[in-house]
């Protein structure tokens, strides 16, 4: 197991370093204030994804909580985008004024950190039905 946690940190790192690094090339002179924004966003995907990961690793090794796994993503899921439009509801849709590309280019970590968390999740489920 230890070993499985391992390899999500190492795994979840490289794809989300090398992602906000290529997010940032691609975007052409960003304003002043989106930086720090688009580390904060990558930031939190990052730590929540990964926790949830290694928390539905830990929870499928008990076996009356594997049947409701799935239902438990999907609350999470829920969960965690609640949680990012709260946190960051002034910069998507809030009252400060920022172009369309910068808002839309906020949720390209969702999509990546989501892509992870459904490949490993699934992957956890399926080992444990085998």
């Amino acid at each position: 197991m230890l070993k499985n946690i391992i390899l999500y940190i190492v795994v979840f790192t490289i794809v989300g370093a090398t992602s906000y690094f290529l997010q940032n090339l691609a975007l052409l002179d960003p304003p002043t204030y989106f930086g720090p924004l688009l580390i904060k966003a990558y930031t939190f995907h990052f730590l929540f994804s990964l926790a949830l990961v290694i928390i539905f690793l830990i929870a499928s090794k008990n076996n009356s909580f594997f049947d409701q796994l799935g239902f438990m993503y999907m609350g999470v899921l829920v969960f965690k985008i609640t949680i990012f439009a709260a946190l960051f509801y002034p910069y998507m849709l809030g009252e400060l004024i920022m172009p369309q590309i910068y808002r839309g280019a906020l949720l390209i970590p969702v999509i990546i950190f989501l892509f992870l968390e459904v490949f490993f999740i699934s992957k956890i489920m399926r080992k444990k039905r085998l």
